[in-house]
């Protein structure tokens, strides 16, 4: 009984030491999830607001520029100090959110870097502000070889944020998964220490004939184990269940932050089409009062067919500037979570209208080829129209300075894909920039006309929907992208 006794003993003292040291490593897997994600909360919060300020710079250089060339000054320069306070609270909001010294020394380096260019774009407005519009084309060109410089030494600096921040990340999710790997090691020794505890009990009490009342205090002992190990259980799923909770609500934010960024591209796109839609609307109105006067002086002679005939003219070109704002209102909302069959056709004519100033102003050739008009894919009609105006202004961009400008779309279907080949007679893609152009701030176009977003968030919406976005130069030349989304069939 003694050498039981001893053996209980052992057993007691290996049991509280590895339930001690497996609730220590459990803790420790908490405390470091909460960490994980405050982390990855940081670098959300870093990227969100680092676009912002990108968008915000972006602007500052859009309306110096449109103050050289011969805008309104006051309207403009009133714009540029509302958007340099707001350039202010984004690093504000950026500052709060640092973690370490190295956060800190980043942020504050592209404060400085960015105040100086906004400061000296506000400067040099001011100075400029009696100039006459005709003549400030002159310092127009003294301008951006000053300003330029100081934009992209601001946006290195954003870039040296982002990285930092992904490379935080990084750093910190390694060291979760060798926390989890450490945990799961620690659960396997106590596993073999209590098998090989149970072994060694079993074979002295069978050596020994123990009596049947000691077999029953190991019975007893057993039970009480299993209900510890039970209790040790419920407390385990407990954790899980919270830590369940905690990952949704970061899904949550990450669902919204990407929604946000979306949304954001698209009205980055309407304005940087503004130009050509404010032409669109402004002749038709321009039209409209002509025939307007036309049909009064045609009533008061008495020349009613005529003047019916202005008043149809009239009511044709209003039709015309309502499916131009509808079209703008249906692309500008914002769109639901929801994937349902879409009509490739009906997308692919929103998409070309929204586009359709830009075409006309460069004489670019939209050839679309024949396709079965019934074919549907499944996705989000707005935000599948986005990434459609998406390729077609990148092809319109791409061809601004060729000779043979044509962009040519063709849809084929591959059961049970659909293919959409979107290509054009530029330039092409660099074949350095390829592997990463779907990267974020990855772009091919001169500063200042773009962050690199646009592919990029055209590529995380056609993944969302289960689909493939590429992109290759073919042997003819060009640039061609190509979607590959699930057919959607009737019934």
């Amino acid at each position: 009984m003694g050498i039981n006794r001893n053996i209980a003993f052992l057993g007691s003292v290996t049991i509280i030491f590895v339930t001690l040291a497996a609730v220590v490593a459990l803790w420790g897997i908490y405390s470091l999830n909460n960490a994980f994600i405050s982390l990855h909360q940081y670098e959300i919060t870093t990227k969100i607001e680092t676009i912002k300020i990108f968008r915000d710079v972006n602007y500052v250089s859009r309306l110096t520029r449109n103050i050289m060339l011969g805008s309104d000054y006051d309207d403009d320069m009133q714009e540029l100090v509302a958007i340099a306070g707001t350039i202010t609270e984004s690093f504000d909001t950026l500052t709060r959110a640092t973690r370490s010294a190295i956060d800190q020394k980043l942020v504050k380096q592209a404060r400085i870097d960015t105040a100086a260019f906004v400061d000296n774009c506000i400067e040099r407005m001011k100075r400029i502000k009696d100039v006459p519009a005709d003549q400030r084309n002159n310092a127009y060109k003294n301008y951006r070889k000053v300003a330029t410089p100081l934009a992209m030494k601001s946006r290195a600096s954003f870039r040296a944020i982002i990285q930092n921040a992904d490379l935080r990340f990084d750093m910190g999710n390694k060291q979760f998964e060798k926390t989890i790997y450490r945990t799961l090691i620690i659960i396997v020794v106590a596993g073999i220490l209590i098998a090989v505890f149970f072994q060694l009990s079993l074979r002295r009490y069978k050596e020994r004939r123990m009596e049947e009342a000691a077999l029953r205090k190991a019975h007893q002992r057993l039970e009480q184990r299993i209900a510890e190990r039970t209790a040790d259980l419920v407390l385990t799923n407990s954790t899980l269940l919270e830590k369940i909770k905690a990952l949704k609500t970061t899904e949550h934010i990450l669902r919204e932050s990407r929604d946000n960024a979306v949304q954001a591209g698209k009205l980055a796109v309407l304005g940087q089409m503004s130009a050509g839609i404010s032409h669109e609307i402004s002749h038709p109105l321009t039209a409209i009062h002509t025939f307007t006067d036309n049909a009064t002086n045609l009533l008061e002679r008495g020349d009613v067919p005529e003047a019916l005939e202005n008043l149809g003219i009239i009511s044709r070109m209003t039709d015309r500037i309502g499916a131009i704002v509808a079209e703008i209102k249906l692309f500008s909302r914002k769109s639901p979570d929801k994937k349902q069959a879409i009509s490739i056709v009906n997308a692919l004519n929103h998409a070309s209208m929204l586009v359709e100033p830009q075409r006309r102003q460069l004489d670019v050739i939209l050839d679309v080829q024949p396709f079965q008009e019934t074919l549907q894919v499944w996705a989000e009609v707005v935000r599948f129209e986005q990434v459609l105006v998406n390729l077609l202004r990148n092809s319109l961009d791409a061809l601004s300075e060729q000779s043979n400008k044509r962009i040519t779309v063709t849809v084929t279907r591959h059961e049970p894909e659909i293919h959409i080949v979107i290509s054009d007679t530029g330039t092409g893609i660099p074949e350095e920039v390829i592997p990463r152009l779907f990267e974020s701030f990855v772009t091919t176009k001169p500063s200042g006309q773009g962050l690199g977003l646009g592919l990029a968030i055209s590529h995380m919406i056609i993944t969302e929907f289960g689909g493939k976005l590429t992109a290759r130069n073919p042997d003819a030349g060009g640039a061609e992208f190509t979607i590959v989304l699930k057919e959607a069939i009737d019934g």
